[in-house]
């Protein structure tokens, strides 16, 4: 009855109508092979959820997945705005999307001095699909909500919503209730629709929103069409009971996995043309009994590894090395260093180094600025098999403690061949200052271009120098304006030395001294320790830095900095998650507590916190990941290559009716070069993180076979 009514007042067929005739009375469409029976997939809507037009299914964002939509048209007051959409979406793990979007009229009007700007929203949004479910009943639960927080909740919807899919058809039905502060009334009420995918790149949607019956048609390129399982979709309302809009409502979505996430999944060729996998580690592994000593230490030094050694400890063969190359993630250097040990490890090199046990026991000890982090240990066959196989080998294990002893009683053949000592690694990243969907734009910004020589000179001593050369600012970033203070200076703006030190106990300290954000003086410690399987860490951070004059260059007087803080991290890398407890005396002086938790996607990292200093309350949200190449460039004496980790993060005041700008409340001092990033991998050089994702390993020396 409501497709008839939908079809009576368009003039045109329903979407709903289409789609059926596509399905049953065409049999020569019904036949082709692009109809995927019992498939339909989970596509953006309008709002800020997977859904149809302005409602949601029970469906979610695939987990490792992000997905970005931009799109025009929004509930908004008594209909549809004619506003701008942006959404970006993540699948955080299996069941959760959270996302965060703008809604946008204008975006370069100041809201404050100017008229007609319309508004301009910041917000978050969550929805979960509830496990267990589908299981007991055969269709899928999920709740969820919109414009969660913050002072003003122009689009706030929360609601729950249950929908089945059928084998027989390509066919979703949802239906669920809402409550609602869009004045129109969407999504306040009971709410339904129907989705329809004839075919593998069309999809149809009729929906009742809780006011108005809304159809929308929705284009998608078909899986496995475009390179690294990117997905591409636009969608369109092609009718609507809407009276009050006349304006056109469109969106545009593409979802990519995010980096690094699929790493650690049954390896996918990159492309089906070449090699198989098992032929490529066939041929390495078919000369490993003649390998001999010159020739494993040759062929890791022709992949740029540093520092190495090769010794025996006991029936052991230990290798020691330091990766500088895989700087996305240490892991992969160490995938690719024990793929090319084991290849290269058999009886020729047992003779040469009189070990006389049938089974080859190796253990590999990766370094960091000639400090060792971890010792990976293994058969060598067991391990061969596993790269054949993908077959997990029961004699792979992880330790981080006692390194410093294990290497001082090995009897070492080969010693640090390719010394990484004075090889200059140049960082070259953007630098960005921004402020996101304020009063006075959607995006103010300084970008400047940041590069950064980081010198190693001896084990744990390193020179750490950061010139900025700034590239572009947005007006509001200019002087005289609201962030002209803020904005970028053609400047060193630091200069360090830092000396690194592994302490007994599975701890580590590092001293750092000299010149930091453009003109403080002093210096600072920071010491770690972390639990033998890496699930607890506690640090502590103290400093003490002066400005170089009595004030700066806009005459503002300048007060000394310092730093006092402590931190608790729990990590659960099987379900990877990390929470980060800090408390204490903050860069500006403030003092006060931070909870941070900590989801891992491959290398990109999401996160929020929340911030109590000063009797401010603050949520922050913000994703960190690597910006350089999977396999950079091999080092020599001076190492290009990108940065590994590459900050976003948005903040809000909560707890009160306005939300005023934070003014660097709970900033702590963040080095380029800290324990975290430099020698801790980003928090990921663990034991437990190892054995949680040891097919990374295989994977990236799977990947080197293919690349190379």
């Amino acid at each position: 009855m409501v497709m008839q009514v939908i079809s009576e007042r368009s003039g045109l067929l329903s979407p709903i109508t289409l789609s059926l005739a596509l399905l049953f009375t065409s049999d020569s469409i019904a036949d082709t092979t692009f109809i995927n029976y019992g498939s339909v997939q989970p596509l953006a809507s309008h709002q800020s959820f997977t859904g149809l037009t302005n409602t949601p299914n029970a469906q979610v964002v695939q987990t490792g997945d992000f997905s970005f939509y931009y799109g025009q048209g929004v509930p908004y007051r008594q209909g549809i705005g004619d506003l701008d959409n942006w959404v970006g979406s993540f699948g955080l793990f299996p069941g959760l999307e959270v996302g965060g979007r703008v809604v946008t009229k204008t975006y370069d009007c100041n809201i404050y001095t100017e008229s007609g700007c319309g508004i301009r929203d910041l917000s978050a949004s969550a929805k979960y699909q509830l496990p267990f479910i589908y299981d007991y009943t055969g269709f899928n639960l999920a709740i969820g909500a919109q414009d969660i927080g913050g002072a003003a909740n122009n689009f706030q919807t929360t609601y729950i919503v249950a929908d089945k899919a059928f084998e027989f058809i390509p066919m979703r039905i949802s239906a669920g209730y809402g409550q609602s502060k869009i004045a129109s009334g969407i999504m306040d009420g009971p709410f339904g629709g129907v989705e329809i995918q004839p075919l593998s790149f069309l999809q149809l949607t009729g929906e009742y929103d809780a006011t108005e019956f809304n159809s929308s048609i929705k284009a998608m390129t078909p899986e496995g069409l475009l390179p690294y399982d990117i997905q591409v979709s636009a969608n369109y309302q092609i009718y609507t009971t809407r009276e009050d809009t006349d304006h056109d409502i469109w969106g545009v979505n593409v979802t990519a996995p995010v980096m690094g996430y699929q790493d650690s999944l049954p390896y996918r060729s990159n492309d089906d043309k070449k090699t198989s996998p098992q032929d490529l580690i066939g041929a390495e592994l078919s000369t490993a009994d003649s390998a001999s000593l010159t020739r494993l230490t040759a062929v890791l030094e022709k992949e740029g590894f540093v520092n190495i050694q090769v010794g025996k400890r006991g029936e052991t063969i230990i290798v020691a090395l330091e990766n500088r190359r895989y700087n996305r993630n240490q892991m992969d250097g160490a995938g690719v260093a024990l793929g090319l040990i084991t290849a290269n490890t058999g009886q020729a090199l047992k003779d040469s180094l009189d070990i006389q046990t049938p089974e080859t026991t190796v253990n590999l000890v990766m370094l960091s600025n000639g400090i060792p982090m971890m010792s990976i240990s293994t058969e060598a066959q067991c391990y061969r098999e596993f790269l054949t196989t993908g077959i997990q080998c029961k004699q792979l294990s992880f330790s981080t403690t006692a390194l410093n002893h294990a290497l001082d009683n090995t009897a070492w053949q080969h010693h640090k061949i390719n010394s990484g000592v004075g090889r200059a690694q140049v960082i070259v990243s953007p630098a960005t200052r921004y402020s996101l969907a304020t009063e006075y734009g959607v995006l103010d910004y300084s970008l400047a271009l940041a590069t950064n020589a980081y010198v190693p000179l001896w084990k744990g001593f390193a020179v750490d120098v950061r010139y900025l050369l700034p590239i572009d600012n947005s007006d509001d970033y200019e002087e005289g304006r609201i962030w002209g203070n803020n904005q970028f200076d053609n400047e060193i703006d630091r200069a360090v030395v830092h000396q690194a030190f592994r302490l007994p106990f599975n701890m580590m300290t590092q001293f750092s001294a000299g010149y930091v954000y453009g003109g403080y003086l002093g210096g600072a410690n920071e010491t770690t320790w972390v639990s033998p399987e890496g699930y607890h860490s506690v640090s502590f951070q103290a400093s003490q830095f002066t400005y170089k004059d009595d004030t700066d260059e806009y005459g503002n007087v300048m007060k000394d900095r310092s730093t006092l803080l402590g931190t608790y991290s729990l990590s659960i890398p099987q379900f990877n998650w990390q929470l980060d407890l800090t408390a204490g005396e903050f860069w500006q002086g403030d003092r006060g507590v931070r909870a941070t938790t900590n989801h891992w996607l491959g290398d990109v990292k999401v996160y929020a916190s929340y911030l109590n200093s000063e009797d401010e309350q603050f949520v922050t949200a913000g994703v960190s990941f690597p910006l350089t190449f999977w396999r950079d460039m091999k080092p020599g004496y001076v190492q290009l290559r990108g940065t590994d980790e590459f900050n976003l993060s948005v903040q809000t005041r909560i707890g009160e009716t306005h939300n005023q700008l934070n003014t660097g409340l709970g900033a702590s001092l963040d080095f380029q070069h800290n324990l975290t990033r430099q020698y801790y991998n980003r928090d990921r050089f663990t034991p437990s993180y190892f054995a949680s994702n040891s097919m990374r390993l295989r994977n990236a020396y799977l990947r080197y076979l293919e690349e190379r």
